[in-house]
């Protein structure tokens, strides 16, 4: 007998969440359809594309032209639709992804993550994975080739030439070059040249040793583990080595297991809303809030009416 009416209490306490005219009741049954809704539409993706978060922001430049700030990417699972292919590989078959070789991945530097990132909410993380395109794979004890485009996302180039060191320096810099000439007599730097660093050497390339629509390869320090060399697109080097995370953590070689999928495609500019999440729920619920109050004005203006005509038609038969 209890049990029939605990069973009774809950039915009723569901008739009266779903009918109730309360503002706050009403407010909440809102906000949990506009949930529910959203985990069908993650649930769905997960399931289609292998991967969670399915789907990411383009936060920089980095990749431009070919992602742009603001663009929604579409991730997949590294294996799904076949392996991820890097610049290399995919150079000599011709397979070209988001305008250039290779596969473009999204990855967690250094593997760092926190649970919110885990669970895929990114606008409440403060690691953020990197859309970077894979370069290569290197194993534990290679040398590490650093990718230079000096050219950046305006040109795809045709192929990496490798760099050689020369025993000269100047203003601390250690000058590289291509082919079998090394420069002659020590160089001063100018605006045109390249120069980036190797912790604890810098580096320069004169721009008399850049080949118009060429890139470059320095191998520099021995990995300790293996992994993939990513670049963005629009950046003059590649990641690993160069561009640091938190606490000034230097980003090294990929993971396999850091590398949360491969992008399929992009939506432009649809990744604004993400990346202004929070203002985005705010005029939702006002919205909603706003079109409640609405609906229940209208609703009792109309009862108002159909009340008035009763009366009408009462009095008229009366004087009848």
């Amino acid at each position: 007998m209890a049990d029939k009416e605990e069973s009774r209490d809950i039915r009723t306490m569901i008739q009266v969440f779903r009918t109730s005219e309360h503002w706050a009741v009403s407010l909440a049954r809102d906000i949990l359809w506009v949930a529910v809704v959203v985990g069908c539409i993650a649930l769905a993706l997960y399931l289609i594309c292998g991967t969670w978060p399915a789907v990411v922001t383009v936060e920089s430049g980095s990749m431009e032209p070919h992602m742009n700030i603001g663009d929604l990417v579409v991730v997949v699972a590294p294996d799904r639709f076949g392996p991820v292919q890097t610049w290399d590989e995919a150079h000599a078959t011709g397979y070209q992804k988001f305008g250039d070789y290779g596969d473009v991945i999204i990855y967690r530097p250094n593997g760092q993550t926190d649970f919110w990132a885990s669970i895929g909410l990114l606008p409440l993380s403060s690691q953020h994975p990197i859309i970077h395109r894979a370069m290569t794979w290197v194993d534990a004890g290679q040398p590490e080739p650093s990718y230079i485009n000096i050219y950046r996302g305006s040109v795809t180039p045709t192929d990496y030439l490798p760099l050689e060191i020369s025993n000269m320096t100047v203003e601390g810099y250690e000058i590289l070059y291509t082919g079998t000439t090394p420069p002659l007599g020590n160089l001063t730097l100018t605006p045109n040249d390249l120069v980036f660093s190797l912790p604890p050497e810098k580096y320069s390339l004169p721009s008399s040793y850049m080949a118009n629509g060429t890139g470059f390869i320095w191998y520099g320090n021995v990995t300790t583990h293996s992994g993939y060399i990513t670049k963005g697109d629009n950046n003059d080097i590649s990641d690993e080595g160069h561009i640091t995370v938190n606490n000034n953590q230097t980003i090294e070689p990929v993971e396999k297991n850091w590398v949360v999928g491969k992008a399929l495609f992009t939506v432009p500019y649809v990744g604004l809303l993400p990346l202004h999440i929070w203002e985005v729920i705010i005029v939702v619920i006002v919205l909603m809030v706003a079109w409640d109050w609405y609906a229940k004005r209208k609703e009792a203006a109309t009862g108002k009416k159909a009340g008035k005509a009763k009366n009408v038609k009462k009095s008229s038969r009366q004087k009848k």
